[in-house]
């Protein structure tokens, strides 16, 4: 699991993850954070990526050149607490959504992740790096897949970043080099 400090999970959450992670046959499965403090904040226009997984989740190749990595924008804000509003999922329910990558929440698989490096790369960064989840995210995408799920239950503290310096894009310096 990786999880930032500043995350509150709904009690079902880690249940919920599981269940989705072995459905989807992926890598990963991230519950993206909501920002309640933006659910005044409705973004359509942020949430026009949205694609729905119709199946098992399937490897795919992210970096930031390609039309994928649009997909960054859906977890703004409260995007997809605006896009979970709009789905008729049963109490307890999930479904799941193609991601560019999922920031602060995501449950792996564990031999799938080892399989792909895990985060044994943390050596190779300076001090002043941010990514390492994208990084991780993207080497399990290509060989496994992953996955986003709605609804989140996974809630951002709004909490100022410890991250003030990101100098080195991990995923940059690390990745097709």
């Amino acid at each position: 699991m990786f999880l930032d400090n500043d995350v509150w999970l709904e009690p079902d959450m880690l249940t919920r993850m599981m269940e989705a992670l072995r459905a989807s046959g992926g890598g990963f499965v991230g519950a993206a954070v909501q920002e309640l403090s933006f659910l005044d904040d409705d973004r359509p226009t942020e949430r026009r990526t949205l694609e729905l997984w119709n199946g098992r989740v399937t490897p795919e190749r992210i970096r930031a050149n390609t039309r994928a990595h649009a997909r960054w924008a859906l977890h703004n804000a409260a995007n997809m607490a605006h896009a979970a509003a709009h789905l008729n999922v049963e109490l307890g329910g999930w479904v799941l959504y193609k991601v560019a990558w999922v920031g602060g929440c995501v449950l792996f698989d564990r031999q799938k992740l080892i399989d792909c490096g895990g985060f044994t790369f943390w050596k190779d960064l300076p001090a002043d790096h941010a990514g390492e989840d994208v990084t991780a995210q993207w080497r399990v995408m290509e060989r496994y897949g992953g996955a986003g799920m709605m609804p989140s239950g996974a809630v951002h503290l709004e909490a100022p970043t410890t991250v003030t310096n990101r100098r080195v894009d991990a995923a940059e310096k690390l990745l097709d080099h």
